[in-house]
This record gives C-alpha cells, sequence and structure tokens, in this order.
C-alpha cells in the first residue's frame, strides 16, 4: 500500500492457461488472412516509406514475412530485422536496433514506421523514445502494455532465454508504459 497516496497497488496476474492455449487461433486466423486478401488489398496505397518489421518472442523474420509482403504489395518499402529468431534480450538487442533503423533512415532519407509482433512491438517503442526523429510511427501488434511486466505466461522464459530479468532493465518499463513522442497504433 502507498502510504502517501493512500492507493493500495494491485499485481496484474498473467492471463489464465485457457487464454494462453487460445493463442493457437493464429494457424487458422492466418488461413483467413489468405481469404480475405482480395478485401484487404483494398486499403489505402502506401507511399513508399521504410517499414521495419519486428517478430514477436521465440519468433523470426519468417513469421513477419507475410505482413511484409502485404505492405509491399500495398506500395510500402518493407524491411525485415535480420536477426534470426528473437530470443529477446531488450537490452542487448538496443544498439542494434538503433542501428538498423539509422542505417534504413540515411539510405532512404525517410522516417521509418515500425511494426511490431509483440515483444516486437516492445522493441519498436524503446526504438521510438530512443531516435524519435528518425521513426515516424509504431504500430504494435499484440504487445504488452499493462506496466506491469510480469502480467504474461512468457516472463520466466524471456528471462532463462535472453539471460536477462525484466525487473533489472529500466528501458522495459519506459517502453511497455506511457506516450510516445511519435504516433502510435
Amino acid at each position: 500500500m502507498d502510504e502517501s497516496a493512500g492507493v493500495t497497488e494491485r499485481r496484474l496476474r498473467p492471463p489464465s492457461l485457457l487464454l494462453m492455449l487460445a493463442e493457437a487461433r493464429g494457424l487458422f486466423e492466418f488461413n483467413s488472412s489468405l481469404l480475405f486478401s482480395p478485401w484487404l488489398m483494398r486499403a489505402p496505397k502506401g507511399d513508399g516509406h521504410p517499414v521495419l518489421t519486428l517478430p514477436g518472442f521465440l519468433a523470426g523474420d519468417l513469421s513477419m514475412a507475410p505482413m511484409r509482403r502485404y505492405l509491399k504489395a500495398l506500395g510500402y518499402d518493407a524491411h525485415a530485422w535480420n536477426m534470426g529468431r528473437n530470443l529477446g534480450g531488450v537490452a542487448s538487442k538496443r544498439a542494434a536496433l538503433r542501428d538498423l533503423v539509422k542505417r534504413i533512415h540515411e539510405t532512404t532519407g525517410r522516417k521509418v514506421s515500425i511494426v511490431g509482433w509483440s515483444l516486437g512491438g516492445v522493441y519498436a517503442r524503446d526504438l521510438a523514445l530512443q531516435c524519435p526523429e528518425m521513426v515516424r510511427a509504431v504500430i504494435t501488434l499484440g504487445s504488452p502494455f499493462a506496466n506491469d511486466i510480469r502480467a504474461t505466461n512468457a516472463t520466466g522464459l524471456y528471462e532463462a532465454l535472453s539471460g536477462e530479468g525484466v525487473d533489472d532493465i529500466p528501458e522495459i518499463r519506459s517502453a511497455i508504459a506511457g506516450d510516445l513522442p511519435v504516433p502510435t497504433t
């Protein structure tokens, strides 16, 4: 309890096992996206600006390939992160991701939109905080933003694979909560 404010802080709990198992519906949703592709192609055309796609925890560029194909078909300059499987490591990947955004920005002469799935969305938000002068917008999909980094079933696995304790990385707290200096969806 925070005595000064008279407010009891309640911790969020990770989703239930049933909700976690519901994530398998992604396989069916992918197939339905193929069915709806003619409708999806009616989206407004892009202006050719660069878009960086960042995969979720344990995923790689292949998981974002349909997104990149879709963005390219709409007229965007889509880029993969090219860092292999995302095994976590917000602190360890910060410099490499910042360099990647800088390289894309310098090569194209345009600000970069960043699309991040799950943990990729945390990276995207962190990049917007680090270099807002190079980031046009941040779009996150299924990313954790409850300001409680333990309110996910992936925390233990993230810590084991990345070698980082989530409570020891202040960048994560900044990236998952609060406003960003760029437009965010």
